[in-house]
């Protein structure tokens, strides 16, 4: 069982601004505001589904294509292979067709799977968008449901001020995203194309660099494709719908470790059921949150996360042997990163899940983020 220290020393040191958070009434211009925030998510949700409709169609298409390709370069593999055996039955300009076909028909299947991996791609990233974004309007609808409910006797922990931290956090979050997209897949695609129009300018004067060039090609496309896949996990796992918080967890730890070179120990104690899903997805955003203010601050060898259920509550620890740092002092600085992460995992806990949470930290003695939250 966890103490309480933990929350009553960040009660103690936690700045102005976050105590007006608690204290703020809630008005009919804020509820209006959300309002707006919320069909603007449903617009973004609604274009987003006619876009997977159609990349789902043409996802279909390229798949039968892809097959079609196949079944071609078994036929003309086959046709090759006779030719080998049979070598004497063909003319040289028998032979110079069938391995100009056999070779076209390789170069085109290859860049058929790989514009199908690409749509894949794409397919995966808006179905994470839009469970991002049914995920939002339903803590919005939540939200408005509240600020309606209770705004009569003012006893709304929101502000101004809750909804400029999260429009900030929102738009913090897509600047990281564009920038990663930006040094990462998009320009990994970049220099796919490149080296796909050398294999095409190689072809007609050098076949068998074409063909190296085109082996490396793969290779290259099967990495861009893999790191694809990681950024789309990092950004919305599809686990957490599929399986539950439980094994995104697991897997998410594995790689952060893997990634960090920092040991990271997981328990989870009775946590045997799913969560609702809105539960789930601000769970794993707070120890997301949590392990890469770990990796970004800390210079940890160790970190230790603990989910323990308790009665009717959910305890989360998240401990690190890193440097640690001043807490009152970065506290006290709104603009330090720091302290916007602390008050992005602060919002997370008592706002969106009406939790507690807490943090103690010292200098060479590490950091210490809890938060006990009520299980619906």
């Amino acid at each position: 069982m966890m103490t309480r220290r933990a929350f009553l020393f960040y009660n103690e040191t936690r700045n102005p601004h976050l105590k007006r958070l608690e204290t703020a009434v809630a008005s009919d211009e804020i509820r209006q505001r959300l309002e707006a925030a919320r069909d603007t998510y449903r617009e973004e949700l609604d274009r987003s589904r006619r876009e997977l409709s159609e990349m789902d169609v043409l996802v279909r298409q390229s798949t039968v294509e892809v097959e079609r390709l196949s079944q071609r370069e078994l036929t003309v593999s086959n046709r090759v292979r006779d030719l080998e055996v049979n070598l004497e039955r063909y003319s040289k300009e028998d032979i110079k067709n069938f391995f100009a076909t056999a070779q076209e028909v390789q170069i085109r299947l290859q860049l058929m799977r790989g514009q199908l991996e690409q749509v894949q791609t794409r397919q995966g990233g808006l179905k994470a968008r839009i469970s991002q974004l049914s995920t939002i309007i339903n803590l919005l609808d939540e939200t408005v449901s509240a600020l309606g409910g209770q705004s009569s006797n003012g006893s709304v922990d929101t502000s101004d001020d809750v909804l400029a931290n999260i429009i900030q956090s929102q738009e913090s979050e897509r600047l990281r995203i564009s920038l990663q997209m930006h040094d990462g897949p998009a320009q990994a695609m970049s220099n796919l194309v490149l080296r796909a129009e050398i294999c095409q300018r190689l072809i007609d004067h050098d076949l068998d660099q074409a063909r190296s060039e085109l082996t490396g090609l793969k290779s290259a496309i099967n990495t861009t494709l893999q790191d694809t896949r990681k950024f789309i996990f990092d950004l919305r796992p599809m686990t957490l719908d599929d399986l539950g918080l439980v094994p995104t967890l697991r897997r998410y730890t594995q790689q952060f470790s893997e990634k960090n070179s920092v040991e990271v120990n997981l328990m989870i104690q009775s946590l045997d059921t799913r969560l609702p899903n809105h539960y789930e997805v601000t769970i794993f955003r707070f120890v997301q949150e949590a392990l890469n203010n770990v990796a970004k601050h800390a210079n940890a060898n160790q970190v230790r996360v603990l989910l323990d259920v308790a009665g009717n509550a959910l305890q989360i620890l998240i401990e690190d042997d890193g440097s640690g740092f001043h807490l009152t002092e970065t506290l006290a600085d709104d603009r330090s990163r720091k302290n916007m992460g602390i008050a992005s995992m602060r919002q997370q806990i008592e706002v969106l899940l009406r939790g507690e949470f807490g943090i103690e930290s010292a200098l060479g003695r590490g950091t210490r983020v809890a938060a006990t939250i009520p299980l619906p």
